[in-house]
């Protein structure tokens, strides 16, 4: 009886190819990581190794494509290129189109994006679903990581960022309107992370249905922390929330814009039909202005905190409907509590640490 060749497995009438890898680098099979994209089918991994990456431009649109560095961390540079959107070049130096779901990127250093839109990204997610951008630095770009999909086309659903430094994105060209993460679409996982020092906007930004923010540094922004708002056809559905979960965010003494920590609610016409829950963070903010601003929504629920800082005011509700509970958190002996109606029953009165 014979034999089958390796990368071959017969099904019937059927053949399927086992995925390779696809290495870049000197003396490799490709010196570009364009190259090497242009050749990679799904399933594939495209390794990378050190190397000169100046003006990288990545349009993927290959499903199940994994991008690695192959040795320590590979850095991209777009220094000089214009991450205009216009045809086949991307907004960002990788750019994951609807087609390139259950992909991944690792071990990247992504910086100096920009265009004449001043939103040229590190990392955009268009519509795709299942990506996963870990153990990555991203940082001096326009925008660090842009996402965008909808509820409705069941499109950017579970998009990972995890272990990566995210910093000092954004441009006094288009001052606030560029931020560390700018994200949207279904639902999106921020866990393990380090997210510091927007140049002019806010840390994280998100229109996303789901946004959940766990075990993160989250510090140093130029305006809010976080600033999680409405976005039409994802927000203004039922159970549009918002799980910010054992953070420490930090809000820097010379803070230049918005002086809250968190902002859940709207900035356009469209609801945001959901909670924001906090639950086991450390938050330290020097301010007076709120910690937590609720302009649209359900309110906020506040369990087993710690928060800090002089003179804080806890939270200012001006959503109509929105509402405050919690329970087991621990507050400085001295907050401005006129902003607390009936806080003592819902388990937010003063705890002296």
């Amino acid at each position: 009886m014979g034999y089958f060749p390796l990368y071959l497995v017969f099904l019937g009438f059927s053949t399927v190819t086992l995925a390779a890898t696809l290495e870049v680098g000197t003396a490799r099979s490709f010196i570009r990581i364009e190259d090497a994209l242009s050749k990679a089918r799904q399933g594939d991994v495209i390794s990378v190794y050190p190397g000169d990456y100046q003006k990288t431009a990545l349009l993927v649109k290959t499903p199940n494509l994994h991008l690695k560095a192959a040795a320590g961390k590979v850095t991209l540079d777009g220094t000089g290129f214009n991450y205009s959107g216009k045809g086949a070049i991307p907004r960002a130096i990788i750019q994951f189109e609807a087609s390139a779901s259950d992909s991944t990127l690792e071990g990247f250093v992504l910086v100096n994006a920009s265009n004449e839109s001043f939103n040229g990204a590190g990392v955009r997610i268009n519509q795709a679903n299942n990506i996963t951008i870990r153990n990555c630095v991203i940082q001096k770009n326009e925008m660090g990581i842009m996402s965008n999909g909808s509820v409705k086309g069941n499109t950017a659903t579970n998009q990972l960022i995890e272990g990566c430094l995210i910093s000092d994105n954004g441009t006094q060209k288009q001052a606030g309107y560029n931020h560390n993460l700018y994200l949207g679409g279904t639902s999106v996982m921020i866990r393990k992370c380090e997210v510091a020092r927007s140049v002019t906007g806010h840390n994280i930004k998100s229109r996303a249905h789901i946004t959940r923010v766990e075990d993160c540094y989250v510090h140093d922004s130029a305006n809010r922390e976080f600033d999680l708002v409405d976005g039409a056809g994802n927000t203004d559905v039922p159970a549009s929330d918002a799980f910010l979960v054992a953070n420490k965010i930090v809000k820097s003494p010379s803070c230049s814009g918005n002086r809250s920590v968190i902002h859940f609610g709207k900035d356009g016409d469209a609801r945001h039909d959901g909670t924001l829950y906090l639950m086991r963070n450390q938050i330290v903010s020097p301010y007076v202005s709120p910690v937590v601003d609720v302009s649209d929504g359900n309110g906020v629920h506040f369990h087993d905190n710690t928060i800090d800082g002089a003179n804080l005011t806890l939270y200012n509700m001006r959503g109509p409907n929105a509402k405050a509970s919690g329970s087991g958190n621990t507050f400085p002996a001295k907050f401005t509590s006129a902003l607390l109606p009936c806080a003592e029953q819902h388990g937010l009165s003063k705890e002296a640490k």
